[in-house]
């Protein structure tokens, strides 16, 4: 009986208050558990149509980091290239693709720089610069590149993390833009 009364009273006091003409409707529910009350604030009409308009992400120049051995690359970094393609078209954005060669890997590296190439294109990818370097530290290498190049974001494949190839938190620590791994 008590909660009962409470309720009533809230709720008198939340007409009372909608009535005083305040800048903000306010409706004062009562809750299922006692003590504790749900209140609903909504904007004026006049609030509501001075709302200022929301930015949109802007990636003006992406950076896509292939650390893998294979030199015809794997479902991640094919993944990744598609992925990084998208985003070049949906934001009119720059691709710089930095190729990450490990020391004692075999084979001719130009076919993987190749099989990039024709996969940028044929994800609608018109051009794109491409950086080659050697493994020194992943992470930091991802870093620098990102900050000698101004990237706005870098794309990667979560494989490189999941082969330790790259340190998740040294990413987080050594890249100032947004990272974004890809299964």
């Amino acid at each position: 009986m008590q909660t009962a009364v409470a309720a009533q009273r809230t709720l008198n006091r939340a007409t009372l208050r909608t009535n005083s003409g305040s800048r903000h409707s306010r409706a004062v529910a009562s809750s299922p558990r006692p003590g504790l009350r749900r209140v609903q604030v909504k904007a004026s009409e006049q609030q509501q149509q001075q709302t200022a308009p929301v930015e949109r992400l802007q990636y003006d120049k992406i950076l896509l980091t292939i650390l893998d051995s294979n030199p015809y690359l794997s479902d991640g970094s094919r993944q990744a290239i598609s992925t990084a393609a998208d985003l070049a078209k949906i934001h009119n954005s720059q691709v710089t693709v930095l190729v990450v060669d490990q020391p004692g890997t075999e084979g001719d590296p130009t076919v993987k720089l190749q099989v990039i190439n024709k996969s940028l294109l044929d994800a609608g990818c018109g051009s794109a610069n491409i950086l080659e370097k050697s493994m020194e530290s992943g992470s930091v290498l991802v870093g620098d590149v990102a900050d000698e190049i101004a990237a706005d974001l870098v794309l990667i494949s979560s494989e490189a993390v999941h082969t330790k190839q790259v340190d998740a938190n040294l990413l987080a620590e050594f890249v100032p833009c947004p990272v974004l791994l890809l299964p």
